[in-house]
C-alpha cells in the first residue's frame, strides 16, 4: 500500500510539472503576441485632451495596461508624444503618450479614444463680448465662438438673447420639424411661414408631414378669451379661430393707413411664422419690425429687460408680425438658439 500511495504521490508531481511547465509556455507565447513593434516616435504640440474608454498602457509595446480611461471622464490629459506601432496582428496605429497635470495618471492610449479638449472662456469676458455686439443681434463674434462655450454659457446666453429651450428634443429630428396641419384652410399659410424661415436659415429646418408622420401640429384652438392670434404651447401650435374666421380681422379694426400696407392673409402668415420661432426658441423682442415683436415684455418667458413700448419703432410703423417678414435679430437668433443646441 505505501509503494502504490509513493507511486500515485509521483505521478501527481510529474502530472503538476507538466502543467506548470505547459503554463509558463502558454504565458510566454501570450506575453510574446501582446508585443507591439515601435515603429516611429515623434514629438508633437502639447494638447489637451480627454477620454471616456479604451485602455492606457504602460510601455509604447502594450504589454502592461496601466489604467482603464473609463475611470476619468473628467480628466484633462495632456500629450506631446506620438507613437507609430505595429501589432501583434500586423495592423499598424497610432498612440499617443498622455499624462494627466499631476503625472500620476499616465501611459499610451489609442488616438482614436481622445477628443480634444476645449476650455470655455470666463462669463466675465463673454458677458463683455456680449455688451459690444449689437442688442439682440447676435453677430459673427457671438456666433464663431468655440462650441464649449455655447455649454457652459447656456444661461448668459438666453438672458442676452431672450431665446429659451421651448420645444422637446423630439419636434427637431435631424434638425428638422415635421408639420401636420388637419384644417386645410391653414394649410397654405403655413406652407408660407415654413418657406419664410427655410429661405433664410438656408436650409429645410420646417416640412410637411401627415396626420401618421409629425413631430408638430398646427390646428384651431380659441384665444379670443386670452387675447392670443397664435399660441405655441411647448408641443402644438394653435390658431385663434374666432378671428381666423373673421373677415375684417385685422385690418378692419385698426387705422385705415396702417391697413392699407398689408394683407388679411400676410398677417397670418406672420402669426404662424412668429409661432414657429418660438419653437426654433426664440421669445419676444422690443424691436418693433421683428417677426419676434412684442409690444410688452410682460408675455415673455425671458427677457433681457423690461419694455412696454417698442424699444426701436419699424420704418412702416407695422409691427413684425403683420409684415411677416425675418429680421436680422430673428434670423441670428436662430442661428444662436441652433448653436445652443434648441432645434
Amino acid at each position: 500500500m505505501k509503494h502504490f500511495g509513493k507511486s500515485l504521490l509521483l505521478l501527481g508531481t510529474v502530472l503538476f510539472s507538466l502543467t506548470l511547465t505547459a503554463n509558463m509556455n502558454r504565458q510566454s507565447t501570450d506575453a510574446h503576441a501582446a508585443t507591439a513593434k515601435v515603429l516611429k516616435v515623434r514629438p508633437i504640440t502639447k494638447t489637451a485632451y480627454r477620454t471616456s474608454e479604451g485602455y492606457i498602457y504602460k510601455n509604447a509595446k502594450l504589454t502592461k495596461k496601466s489604467h482603464n480611461a473609463k475611470n476619468y471622464p473628467q480628466t484633462v490629459f495632456y500629450s506631446t508624444k506620438q507613437v507609430i506601432i505595429k501589432k501583434a496582428n500586423g495592423k499598424t496605429a497610432v498612440y499617443y503618450y498622455i499624462a494627466n497635470k499631476g503625472n500620476t495618471v499616465k501611459g499610451y492610449i489609442w488616438h482614436g479614444y481622445l477628443t480634444k479638449f476645449q476650455k470655455a472662456m470666463s462669463q466675465k469676458s463673454l458677458i463683455k463680448l456680449i455688451n459690444n455686439a449689437p442688442d439682440m443681434n447676435p453677430d459673427e463674434s457671438i456666433l464663431r465662438l468655440k462650441p464649449v462655450n455655447y455649454e457652459v454659457h447656456e444661461a448668459a446666453f438666453d438672458l442676452a438673447y431672450n431665446v429659451f429651450h421651448f420645444s422637446p428634443t423630439s419636434m427637431f429630428k435631424n434638425d428638422q420639424a415635421t408639420i401636420y396641419v388637419p384644417d386645410p384652410a391653414l394649410s397654405q399659410h403655413v406652407e408660407n411661414a415654413m418657406n419664410k424661415w427655410n429661405k433664410s436659415l438656408g436650409t429645410t429646418v420646417f416640412k410637411m408631414g401627415n396626420k401618421n408622420h409629425y413631430t408638430l401640429k398646427i390646428s384651431f384652438g380659441n384665444g379670443t378669451q386670452e387675447n392670443w392670434d397664435g399660441l405655441y404651447d411647448g408641443k402644438q401650435i394653435y390658431v385663434d379661430r374666432s378671428h381666423y374666421r373673421d373677415p375684417k380681422y385685422p385690418t378692419g379694426y385698426i387705422r385705415p393707413q396702417l391697413a392699407a400696407k398689408f394683407t388679411i392673409s400676410q398677417y397670418w402668415d406672420g402669426v404662424i411664422a412668429h409661432e414657429l420661432g418660438h419653437t426654433l426658441g426664440l421669445d419676444h423682442t422690443g424691436y418693433q419690425a421683428d417677426l419676434m415683436y412684442a409690444s410688452s415684455s410682460s408675455g415673455s418667458m425671458i427677457a433681457k429687460y423690461k419694455w412696454k413700448k417698442p424699444v426701436e419703432k419699424s420704418s412702416t410703423g407695422l409691427d413684425g408680425t403683420e409684415m411677416a417678414a425675418i429680421t436680422n435679430h430673428d434670423l441670428n437668433r436662430a442661428k444662436l438658439t441652433k448653436l445652443l443646441g434648441y432645434w
